[in-house]
């Protein structure tokens, strides 16, 4: 009899091993899955703050609503996105301003003049923008948009003697390298403006102006 009570008694134990364990089991599932949900939706919402525009990649390509078609762009609020397939680039389409330092620029007398200037720009196109500068560097962009500017500014003055840039005239250099810099579009970007800080002469070309 007292050897059928242990096993009895083991047996039971047993038992509740057994069902603690599945018990046990069935938390760490519903745990596992829990988190696996959160990190699902966690993964799935995104928010676009005011001044930027969200595009979304798959596989590193531009999503578009249809085959050739527009891209998928988001504009600010909360959204969804599939995980894993899709990414959001957070693309600022506000107004950047491109400071450039002082630069030496010869006018049509082979003469030299330092002038410092500055070029506002946004973002017109998110797509392109992404696509043209190697998925959406800011800084590449600038160099770009620096080295055409820079080239048309060189253009301009190159045109023009040190008295009129001096006495006037630099309203139109303004407003020409405006205009032509819109064919950063290639870029996705569009220039707002372009304007010329300071113009400096170099002590010998300052000398012969004032002799003059």
């Amino acid at each position: 009899l007292v050897i059928f009570l242990r096993h009895q008694e083991r047996n039971q134990k047993q038992r509740q091993g057994r069902e603690e364990k599945l018990i046990m089991d069935r938390k760490t599932a519903i745990i596992i899955a829990i988190a696996a949900v959160l990190i699902l939706v966690f993964n799935s919402v995104f928010i676009v703050h005011e001044g930027e525009v969200g595009i979304v990649t798959e596989f590193s390509k531009v999503k578009r609503v249809t085959e050739g078609g527009d891209p998928v762009i988001y504009r600010p609020g909360f959204h969804f996105k599939f995980p894993i397939i899709d990414d959001v680039l957070l693309l600022d389409v506000r107004i950047q301003t491109m400071e450039s330092s002082a630069d030496r620029y010869v006018t049509n007398e082979k003469k030299d003049l330092i002038i410092d200037s500055y070029v506002k720009w946004r973002i017109e196109d998110p797509a392109k923008f992404y696509i043209t500068t190697d998925s959406g560097r800011f800084e590449l962009a600038q160099d770009r948009l620096k080295k055409k500017i820079n080239a048309v500014l060189r253009s301009e003055i190159g045109s023009r003697s040190i008295v009129d840039m001096v006495s006037g005239e630099r309203a139109e250099v303004m407003e020409k390298p405006l205009l032509r810099s819109a064919s950063a579009t290639e870029l996705g970007i569009t220039v707002v403006d372009v304007r010329i800080k300071q113009i400096n002469l170099p002590p010998e070309v300052s000398s012969s102006i004032y002799d003059r």
